[in-house]
C-alpha cells in the first residue's frame, strides 16, 4: 500500500558551485581537473552515499531559502530585494528496507527555485525550469534496498522570474512516496462537483498506472466520505490496465442536499479512492474535496452557491518577513487568518502557481482562490507548467479562476498573443470545464479588450488590471459595449502606504519617481496612504469602483502583504515594498482599517490614526483620521467632546485637532446613538519594556513583541532593539519588524529594531515542545 514519508529533514547544503573534491569523489573516467559527470551512468560523485565531503556541509530543514540568508547589498538586484541569487546544492541520505523491493518510489517536490538538476546515486533523474511549478520523479530503478541512498538536488536561482523577490533553493515541502507497481499516479486522482441544478454530482476521474511487465486487472473503489468520516456514495468497478501502460476512468456519483462548502462554512467532504489487484488492496488515495458551485453573471456579478457576494480579493506574493519563500504551512494558513480578519475573501496568487500548502489551507479556512500562471506560452515547458498546475489544484473548493496571465504588455494586443492566450485556454477548460478562465489585462485595456474579441480570444472573465489608461472610457463603458461578458478587477489600488510613518524616514525618493503625475505628498510614503502610482488612487475610490457597480464581480486589491523587491517610489536602501494592506511580518497597516470597516459591514469597527506622540507641536494642528462603518463618530480629547460627524459611506472623516498629550478616543453610535465600538490612542511615556504575545498555528508560533512604557502603552515611535528568548522545544526560524528599509539579518539571530513600535520572532516547536509555552523578551541597553 501506499506510503508518503516527509523528506524535509536534515538536508547538507552548501552554497555557491559544488567544490571540485566533492565531484571527483569516486569518480569514474576523471581525466586532469574534468569531472566527467555525463560520459557515464552513476557517475555523479555528490549524489553518491557517503560522500565524505558532502559530510561536512550545513544541515538544513525544509523548506528552505538560501537568498534570505545573505546580506542586503546596493549591487545585487533591486527588484530582488537588494539580496543576491546563486546556485546552490542539497544532499539527502536516506535507507531503505529490504521490504521496499518491488515497490515505486516517486520524490515529489512541492517547488524548488530554480532550474533544479535531480541526481540519486550517481545518476541523474531529472530536472525542472520552472520555480513555480511542483512535479515528481520517479526514482525506482537507481535506488539501493537494505542500504543507504542519497538525492543531490542542484538549483540555480541567479535568472528572475518575476520582477520582485524570488528567493532560492527547495523552498516549498518535499515527500517520498511508495506504491506498489499498480497505483494512482501523481496527480490522478480530480474531482469536480456538479452547479445548481444537481450540487451533489460528483464526478471522478481515476488515472491507474501499471508499472509492472505482465498485464493486469484492478478494481476500483470510489466511495465519497462526509465531513465526518462517514460513507455517502460509492461505487466499484474492473479495468485491465497493460503493462507499463496506464488506464483512465470517469465515473459519476450523486448525494443528495450535499453540505455546501462556502467561506463561512468551509465544509470539506473525502474522495476514498482504493485500487486492488487480485482482491489484494495494493494503494489507497484519500482527496479532500468540496461540494459548491459558482456563477460570474455579466449583469450582477458573483455567485457562490446561489447567493451574491462581492470577490473582496488581494493579490498576494509568496513572502513573508523572516522565512523568504520558504514559508511553511501552518505559516500559510496564518497569513490566509490575518486577509479573512480584515474581511478578505479571495486571493490571486501573483504571479505564479502557488504552494499546494497555500490552497489547502484556503480549503480549510474558507478562502477563495483565482490561480494563476507565470507566464503564457507554447513551448513544452509552458504547456506543461498550465497541465501540471491545473492537474493538481483541481481538486481544490476554493480555487474558481485559472488566470492565463498578467500585465503582458508585448502579446496582449498582438495577433501572436491572442494565439498564445487562445491555445492556453483550450488546453485549460479540456483538462477542467467546471471552472472558469481569465487573464489580468493593463494599459489601455477599453480597447484591447475589443481587439481579443475580434480575434476570436474570448476568456471566460475579462480581468481589468487598474483603471484603463484610455480615462474616459473605463467599467462602465466596458459593461456598455461587452454587457455579455462579465468582468472584474483582477489588480486595483495601486496605493502604498508605511506602518506608523508619520515623518520621513531617511529613505529618498528616487530621481525617476520624483517627477509630476505622482500622488499628493511626494517626501514620502506615510501611513495615511498618501501615495499611488500613476496607474493607481486611493483606497476610497478603489472599493467605490466596485461595491456601487452590480456588473463588477469583485476586485483584487495590489496588495494583501508588503513584499520584497519592487521598491516602488524608492531606490536603496528601500528593499520592501509599501503596497501591502499588511506590513512584511504581517501587522496591519492604518489604511487595512479602511476595509476592515467596508469588508465587514456588520460587524462594528472604528479605528483612528495617527498615533498621539507629537512632543513639541502642543497646540499644533493635528489631522485626525477615522475609518469606521459606524452611523456617526463622535470625537474626545482628554475627555472633552469635539462632536459628532456622520460617517458618509464607504469613506472615512477627518478632522484637525490641536494637539495635546493625554487621550484621543474615537466612539462610533449606530443610527439610533447606540455606542457601538470605541478606539483609543494615548501618549506614550519613555519605553520601559516588552509585552509578548503569542500565537500558534499548528507547529508555527508567532511571538508578536510590543514596546511600551511603565503603564503598559505602546510606544508607537520606539525603534530599540528588542532580543528574544528561545525557549526548549521550539527552533527559532528568524525575526522581523516590516521596516521597508531595514537592512538587519532575518535568520541566525535574535534580536530585532521595534519598528514604530512591533518586531516579530516566529518558532517552530519541535516535538517536545507545549503550546503553554511562554516566550519572553527584553530591551537591549544600548552600549
Amino acid at each position: 500500500m501506499r506510503e508518503t514519508h516527509p523528506f524535509d529533514r536534515q538536508w547538507r547544503f552548501h552554497r555557491g558551485v559544488a567544490p571540485v573534491d566533492a565531484l571527483r569523489w569516486n569518480n569514474h573516467n576523471l581525466i586532469a581537473d574534468e569531472t566527467r559527470v555525463w560520459q557515464k551512468a552513476g557517475n555523479h560523485s555528490i549524489s553518491r552515499a557517503g560522500n565524505p565531503f558532502v559530510e561536512g556541509w550545513r544541515l538544513v530543514d525544509l523548506p528552505h531559502d538560501f537568498v534570505i540568508e545573505g546580506e542586503f547589498t546596493p549591487d545585487a538586484p533591486l527588484g530582488n530585494g537588494s539580496l543576491a541569487g546563486d546556485r546552490a546544492w542539497y544532499v539527502k541520505a536516506f535507507d531503505l528496507p529490504e521490504s521496499d523491493q518491488g515497490k515505486r518510489l516517486r520524490v515529489e517536490f512541492d517547488g524548488v527555485y530554480r532550474n533544479c538538476q535531480v541526481f540519486c546515486n550517481g545518476h541523474f533523474v531529472g530536472r525542472h525550469l520552472s520555480g513555480y511549478t511542483s512535479f515528481g520523479l520517479d526514482i525506482t530503478e537507481v535506488c539501493r534496498f537494505g542500504g543507504e541512498n542519497a538525492i543531490a538536488v542542484e538549483v540555480d536561482a541567479r535568472e528572475n522570474e518575476l520582477w520582485s523577490y524570488e528567493g532560492g533553493g527547495i523552498y516549498r515541502g518535499v515527500r517520498l512516496v511508495t506504491t506498489d507497481a499498480v497505483h494512482v499516479p501523481q496527480w490522478g486522482l480530480a474531482v469536480t462537483t456538479g452547479d445548481a441544478s444537481a450540487p451533489g454530482e460528483t464526478r471522478v476521474q481515476v488515472d491507474v498506472v501499471n508499472a509492472g511487465y505482465r498485464d493486469v486487472d484492478a478494481t476500483v473503489r470510489l466511495e465519497v466520505l462526509g465531513p465526518t468520516g462517514e460513507p455517502l456514495v460509492g461505487d466499484m468497478f474492473d479495468t485491465p490496465v497493460a503493462a507499463i501502460d496506464r488506464a483512465s476512468i470517469v465515473r459519476t456519483l450523486s448525494i443528495d442536499n450535499p453540505r455546501l462548502w462556502s467561506v463561512d462554512q468551509p465544509t470539506l467532504h473525502t474522495l476514498a479512492c482504493t485500487i486492488s489487484v487480485n482482491g489484494q488492496p495494493v494503494d489507497r488515495i484519500d482527496q479532500p474535496f468540496g461540494y459548491r458551485y459558482f456563477r460570474f453573471d455579466p449583469a450582477q456579478g458573483f455567485f457562490l452557491n446561489g447567493e451574491a457576494m462581492k470577490l473582496k480579493g488581494t493579490c498576494c506574493h509568496q513572502d513573508h518577513g523572516c522565512v523568504g519563500v520558504a514559508v511553511p504551512p501552518d505559516l500559510q494558513a496564518w497569513r490566509i487568518r490575518q486577509l479573512k480578519a480584515i474581511g478578505c475573501n479571495a486571493i490571486r496568487t501573483s504571479h505564479n502557481p502557488p504552494d499546494p500548502a497555500l490552497l489547502d489551507a484556503c480549503d480549510r479556512l474558507g478562502m477563495l482562490v483565482m490561480d494563476e500562471l507565470r507566464v503564457p506560452g507554447i513551448s513544452p515547458e509552458h504547456l506543461e507548467e498550465a497541465t501540471s498546475l491545473v492537474k493538481r489544484d483541481r481538486h481544490h473548493p476554493s480555487v474558481i479562476l485559472w488566470s492565463l496571465g498578467n500585465e503582458e504588455m508585448q502579446i496582449q494586443d498582438d495577433a501572436i498573443g491572442f494565439a498564445i492566450l487562445r491555445r492556453l485556454h483550450e488546453v485549460v477548460k479540456r483538462l477542467d470545464p467546471s471552472r472558469l478562465t481569465t487573464y489580468a489585462c493593463n494599459c489601455d485595456w477599453i480597447n484591447i479588450c475589443d481587439h481579443q474579441r475580434e480575434a476570436g480570444l474570448m476568456v471566460d472573465v475579462f480581468g481589468t488590471n487598474y483603471r484603463s489608461q484610455q480615462r474616459s472610457a473605463n467599467y462602465d463603458d466596458f459593461h456598455r459595449k461587452h454587457p455579455d461578458w462579465p468582468m472584474l478587477g483582477s489588480e486595483t489600488w495601486g496605493g502604498a502606504s508605511t506602518r506608523g510613518l508619520y515623518a520621513l524616514d531617511g529613505c529618498a525618493l528616487a530621481p525617476r519617481w520624483a517627477n509630476d503625475g505622482w500622488m499628493d505628498d511626494r517626501r514620502f510614503v506615510s501611513a495615511d496612504g498618501n501615495w499611488a502610482t500613476p496607474w493607481g488612487y486611493t483606497i476610497e475610490e478603489m472599493w467605490r469602483d466596485c461595491a456601487s457597480r452590480p456588473f463588477m464581480a469583485g476586485t483584487f486589491v495590489w496588495t494583501g502583504f508588503d513584499y520584497r523587491g519592487e521598491t516602488s517610489p524608492y531606490d536603496w536602501p528601500a528593499v520592501i515594498t509599501r503596497y501591502g494592506l499588511l506590513d512584511l511580518c504581517g501587522y496591519p497597516k492604518e489604511v487595512s482599517h479602511y476595509l476592515r470597516a467596508w469588508w465587514r459591514p456588520d460587524t462594528p469597527h472604528v479605528f483612528l490614526l495617527p498615533h498621539w506622540n507629537w512632543a513639541g507641536q502642543e497646540g499644533q494642528p493635528i489631522r485626525v483620521r477615522c475609518y469606521a462603518n459606524a452611523a456617526e463618530v463622535e470625537l474626545r480629547l482628554n475627555g472633552a467632546s469635539l462632536g459628532r460627524q456622520p460617517m458618509p459611506a464607504l469613506d472615512r472623516i477627518d478632522w484637525q485637532v490641536p494637539y495635546e498629550p493625554g487621550v484621543l478616543e474615537a466612539i462610533g453610535y449606530d443610527d439610533r446613538g447606540n455606542e457601538v465600538d470605541r478606539y483609543t490612542v494615548w501618549t506614550a511615556a519613555a519605553p520601559a519594556g516588552v509585552e509578548v504575545t503569542t500565537e500558534w498555528e499548528g507547529e508555527i508560533v508567532i511571538a508578536h513583541a510590543r514596546v511600551v512604557d511603565a503603564e503598559g502603552v505602546v510606544c508607537p515611535e520606539s525603534h530599540d532593539t528588542v532580543e528574544f528568548d528561545v525557549p526548549a522545544g521550539l527552533e527559532l526560524l528568524g525575526v522581523g519588524n516590516g521596516n521597508p528599509i531595514s537592512h538587519e539579518p532575518d535568520r541566525g539571530v535574535r534580536t530585532r529594531r521595534a519598528y514604530h513600535g512591533l518586531c516579530q520572532a516566529i518558532f517552530k516547536a519541535t516535538p517536545d515542545s507545549q503550546r503553554a509555552t511562554d516566550i519572553n523578551a527584553r530591551l537591549v541597553t544600548p552600549a
